[in-house]
């Protein structure tokens, strides 16, 4: 390049050209330096205020904004009090304990300095705390209409009830609920649950429904065996909330049964001639029940962050008041991540296993935790299950969200124990029989031990969630699930709780 290309470019640089004198282009400088020194102070001074808050003593916790809630309830959900340090994280975990109560529908935190230490300043503002909220669901097999009334708390100090009832195809039933999360503010807890019921409890044919010479399973059209049930159960619970986290609980169930009787398909009964009862008799059920969860777990409006591991033993034999002798033991892992700001990854999973379960408390598949089978399409004593589920946002109208998600289901459910008594039939037939609770079992649609591709089932699809934010459930959620197993669409609709 040229001397003389050098002396133009530098022209054109120089601040003459841009029509500044020398004495102007450097007062000029001199303005953006002091800018930038004035905001390097300013930074400086802000990092080196919250570096100097965090570890001081917080000297006072001021509540605002709370029309429903108790001061003194909102400062126990909070856990943040008088005299504590502020850590780096004490905000953060303040801000999910109050959005995670589902008490409140904005919640605000922040610090300022009070006296030889700093405020923490806790701004809630209260959800609509009760609603008398109709229900309905609508799929293949259960159909179903109730309402719910709903308190979310009571007294203004987070005390729970629940009341209501419906009618269903399978599960209608009446049920009155209290929970006190916190007993005298510490960290116990008690409920007490009453609930009537009358159980369809349907049996389909799983073994044999196949499509000839290609494998695929067909969608039964109808169950070969229903047997409805009477119930009626009181289940008083009581945990602590170790180190809010870590939650143990213990609780005691006496359920009076009462098995109405059995109905089979026109198809078995031809078949069959006179087939054997299914335990038509009363039978009282008690049983005990311990569980064990850690719930690391945080929820903002239909968002759910975190992770929950939780496990159980139900416990019930003679010695608990029990007509019954038997147990079953089961675990599960819940995840939830947030993707972006608004999307949510979820999945579950869990297994149980039981040992001599009266049949209406068998493991099932199928409905909500299948979505693509019917409800209660497959039984056993032992059972693992997946679900995976991407939720995002679509739009919002107010406070109202509208939400999609797409989901890949999966359910194993297999028997590793049949009885080994056996009873005849009219025609001769022979059936299995367990004395316990009069059941019995079908040795030709009912099968010992695992096999993969009999007793493991698959479903993908989508749905949609209304998500209002001052309710902590949706008010409408639909759900399209294809069973892969099956080539079978199922649709299912819920409104309301």
């Amino acid at each position: 390049m040229s001397r003389s290309c050098l002396h133009d470019q530098a022209e054109l640089a120089s601040p003459r050209e841009l029509g500044l004198g020398l004495p102007a282009f450097v007062g000029r400088c001199r303005l953006l330096l002091g800018w930038a020194l004035c905001w390097a102070v300013i930074l400086c001074g802000v990092i080196e205020q919250k570096a100097w808050a965090l570890g001081e003593t917080i000297t006072d916790v001021r509540i605002l904004d709370n029309t429903r809630t108790n001061e003194d309830t909102v400062r126990s959900i909070a856990g943040v009090y008088i005299g504590d340090s502020l850590e780096a994280d004490t905000l953060e975990k303040v801000r999910e304990r109050l959005n995670s109560a589902g008490l409140f529908s904005d919640v605000n935190v922040w610090w300022e300095q009070h006296g030889s230490g700093v405020r923490v300043n806790l701004s809630v503002k209260d959800k609509f705390p009760w609603a008398p909220v109709p229900t309905f669901s609508l799929s293949a097999n259960n159909k179903s209409a109730g309402i719910v009334f709903v308190h979310g708390n009571l007294f203004g100090r987070g005390k729970q009830m629940v009341l209501g009832g419906r009618i269903a195809q399978i599960d209608s039933g009446a049920i009155l609920a209290y929970r006190d999360p916190s007993l005298f503010g510490t960290w116990m807890y008690w409920e007490m649950r009453l609930q009537a019921g009358r159980q369809v409890i349907p049996e389909y044919d799983n073994e044999n429904a196949y499509l000839l010479g290609t494998g695929v399973k067909l969608a039964p059209s109808e169950p070969w065996r229903e047997t409805t049930i009477d119930s009626f159960a009181a289940v008083p619970s009581f945990g602590i909330a170790w180190f809010r986290r870590v939650k143990t609980q213990v609780s005691y169930r006496i359920d009076s049964v009462n098995v109405k009787g059995t109905k089979y398909t026109e198809k078995e009964a031809n078949t069959l001639g006179d087939p054997p009862a299914t335990g038509l008799d009363r039978h009282t059920l008690a049983v005990g029940r311990g569980s064990l969860s850690f719930d690391w777990r945080g929820y903002e409006n239909a968002l759910m962050m975190g992770s929950a591991l939780s496990a159980a033993i139900d416990l019930s034999t003679p010695g608990l008041g029990s007509d019954f002798d038997f147990w079953r033991a089961g675990a599960g892992w819940n995840q939830g991540i947030r993707l972006l700001r608004r999307g949510n990854f979820v999945y579950h999973l869990s297994g149980s296993f039981g040992h001599n379960m009266p049949f209406w408390w068998d493991n099932t598949a199928g409905g909500n935790g299948l979505r693509g089978y019917l409800s209660q399409q497959f039984r056993g004593d032992s059972e693992l299950e997946s679900s995976f589920e991407l939720h995002f946002p679509l739009f919002s109208i107010m406070s109202l969200d509208f939400r999609g998600l797409f989901f890949f289901d999966t359910q194993a459910v297999w028997w590793r124990e049949l009885p080994t008594e056996t009873a005849a039939s009219g025609t001769g037939r022979t059936y299995l029989y367990r004395p316990s609770d009069g059941r019995t079992f079908d040795q030709e649609l009912t099968k010992k031990g695992f096999d993969l591709g009999r007793d493991v089932h698959n479903s993908v699809g989508a749905g949609l969630r209304f998500f209002l934010r001052s309710v902590a459930v949706p008010l409408v959620g639909f759900d399209a699930g294809y069973g892969l197993e099956s080539k079978t669409w199922r649709f299912t609709l819920v409104v309301g709780a």
